[in-house]
């Protein structure tokens, strides 16, 4: 395929994809605070002795487990935003080019890796 069709075709299904993780943002965040509720509240639970105490941290603690669960969409949102993620990185090391450049600034050839052992012994006689 050809680098240009390929560049369309990743920005198309970024777009798309950012347009789902944008979709899946509130369950996303209702999932995490559904988690901090029910993992605060069960750490209060283990922490408390009276009764009373236990029955309503163990209200919050279910409370943040059927949050936690009525927004189990979120799931997906997040692996949206992983392979998002994984393509940005993939995509931009396709997209680096390196450049060398000798020590006066012009373009370095391949010729310039084969008297590597010349530079460095000059290098080291500086010092």
């Amino acid at each position: 395929m050809n680098r240009q069709v390929k560049q369309v075709l990743f920005i198309v299904a970024a777009i798309s994809l950012v347009l789902v993780l944008i979709g899946f943002l509130p369950n996303m965040i209702m999932f995490g605070l559904g988690a901090l509720l029910a993992l605060w509240a069960g750490v209060r639970f283990m922490a408390v002795t009276h009764v009373g105490a236990k029955i309503g941290y163990g209200a919050l603690a279910v409370i943040g487990i059927i949050t936690i669960l009525s927004n189990i969409w979120a799931l997906l949102g997040i692996v949206v935003a992983w392979v998002l993620f994984k393509g940005y990185m993939m995509y931009a090391n396709q997209k680096q080019d390196v450049e060398i450049f000798n020590a006066d600034g012009s373009h370095a050839s391949r010729s310039s890796f084969q008297s590597f052992d010349q530079v460095w012994q000059k290098f080291v006689n500086r010092r």
